[in-house]
C-alpha cells in the first residue's frame, strides 16, 4: 500500500526547489493511450495523449550560493506522444519557464512562465489529478464561463513561503501582455493559494483574477478553489469545490459552480484503484453535467504505469460537456451523453 502512494508521488512535479540538490536534472513524462468514446450515433476510436499526466520534458536546476541561498530555474515543455509535435501553441517550452532564488529558511522567489497557485491546490485535491477521464479534466476546465482553471502565467512572479508546521502560502503576479496600449491590464493575473499538510489530512484554497482576457476590456474572470484530501490507510478521500465567474462588457456574467469527489484505494503491492464522482452547473440555467469514473494503475516499477479508465458524462438541458473534443449531438432540447474508454502506458524519467 506504500509503496503504491509512494509510485504515484513519483509523478508529481512540484513547484519549489529548496531541497534539490545542487545540479541540473533532465526529467520528462511519456503518456500515450488508445481511446474509445461515444456520444449519440458519434463513436470514435484513437490513439492519444497524456491519459494520467500530459508529455513532457524539461529541466530543472539548483546552485548553491551559500547562506541557505540558492539560484534556481526549470524550463518544461509540453509535448504530444502521438504526433511529436508540441503543445501550448507550439511553446518551446510552453508548460514552465522561469528563474530565481530558493532558499530553506525563507521560500522562493520566481520569475517567468509559471504554474498558478490554483493549478497546484486543484491537483492536489482529485484523485484522478488532470487526467481527460476525470471530473477535474472535463467538467471543471469545459463550462460557459471558460477555462475555470488558468493553469500558467506568462510574465509572472510568484512568492513561495517555506513550510511552516505544515502550512505554506504562495502569490503570484503576472504583468499579462504587457500592452502599452488600452486595455493596459490585458491578461494580467492576480493568485494566491494557501496550504496546509500534516500527516493524514491536506487542505487548500486557492483564488485568481484575470483581467482583460484576450485584450477584451472588462472582460474579467475569477476562479475560487478549496480542496482536500485525507488518508484513512486503507483509502485515500478527495473533495474539491469550486467556481469560475466570467465578467463580460454589457453582457450577463456566467458563473459556473461544480465540486466533485473521489477516493484511490491501493489493491496489493502494486497497484489501485480509483472513483470519481463530480458535477457542474451554470447558475440561472438549466445547463449542468454530471461525470462518473473508474480507474486501475498498475504499477510495474517505480517509473512505468499501466492503466485504464472508464467514465460517462450526463449533460442535462443544453450543457455540452465532451470527451476529448468528440462533439456531441445538440438538438434544441438537449445533447448526447457521452462515454468514454481507454488504457495506456506512462513512463517517467
Amino acid at each position: 500500500m506504500r509503496k503504491a502512494r509512494a509510485l504515484v508521488a513519483v509523478a508529481l512535479i512540484g513547484p519549489a526547489l529548496a531541497n534539490a540538490e545542487s545540479g541540473v536534472t533532465l526529467y520528462g513524462v511519456v503518456d500515450t493511450y488508445v481511446e474509445y468514446v461515444k456520444s449519440g450515433s458519434t463513436n470514435v476510436a484513437r490513439l492519444e495523449d497524456g491519459g494520467l499526466y500530459q508529455s513532457r520534458w524539461g529541466l530543472r536546476g539548483k546552485e548553491e550560493l551559500g547562506n541557505d541561498l540558492a539560484a534556481v530555474f526549470a524550463l518544461e515543455a509540453g509535448l504530444a506522444v502521438d504526433t511529436g509535435t508540441l503543445q501550448q501553441g507550439g511553446r518551446l517550452f510552453g508548460r514552465q519557464s522561469w528563474a530565481g532564488l530558493s532558499s530553506l529558511k525563507w521560500g522562493a522567489l520566481t520569475f517567468g512562465r509559471q504554474n498558478t497557485p490554483i493549478y497546484y491546490i486543484e491537483g492536489a485535491a482529485s484523485a484522478f489529478g488532470f487526467s481527460p477521464y476525470g471530473p477535474l479534466g472535463r467538467l471543471q476546465n469545459g463550462g460557459p464561463a471558460g477555462s475555470s482553471l488558468t493553469a500558467r502565467a506568462d510574465n509572472s512572479i510568484r512568492v513561495e513561503s517555506a513550510d511552516y508546521g505544515g502550512l505554506q502560502a504562495s502569490l503570484l503576479y503576472s504583468f499579462g501582455s504587457e500592452r502599452a496600449t488600452a486595455p493596459r491590464d490585458a491578461d494580467r493575473i492576480k493568485a494566491l493559494g494557501l496550504t496546509y499538510g500534516r500527516g493524514p489530512l491536506w487542505l487548500g484554497l486557492a483564488y485568481e483574477r484575470t483581467s482583460s482576457i484576450g485584450a477584451v476590456d472588462g472582460m474579467d474572470r475569477d476562479e475560487r478553489a478549496i480542496g482536500a484530501s485525507y488518508d484513512f490507510t486503507l483509502v485515500r478521500l478527495y473533495a474539491n469545490v469550486r467556481q469560475a465567474i466570467l465578467y463580460r462588457p454589457a453582457q450577463a456574467e456566467l458563473r459556473d459552480r461544480g465540486w466533485h469527489v473521489g477516493m484511490t484505494v491501493p489493491v496489493g503491492a502494486n497497484g489501485m484503484v480509483l472513483l470519481a464522482y463530480g458535477t457542474q452547473w451554470t447558475t440561472g440555467t438549466g445547463n449542468r453535467g454530471d461525470q462518473l469514473s473508474f480507474g486501475y494503475q498498475y504499477f510495474a516499477s517505480k517509473r512505468t504505469t499501466l492503466y485504464a479508465n472508464a467514465s460517462k458524462i450526463w449533460n442535462t438541458n443544453l450543457a455540452n460537456y465532451t470527451f476529448s473534443n468528440i462533439p456531441n449531438q445538440v438538438s434544441k432540447t438537449g445533447v448526447s451523453d457521452p462515454r468514454g474508454l481507454m488504457a495506456g502506458i506512462r513512463h517517467l524519467f
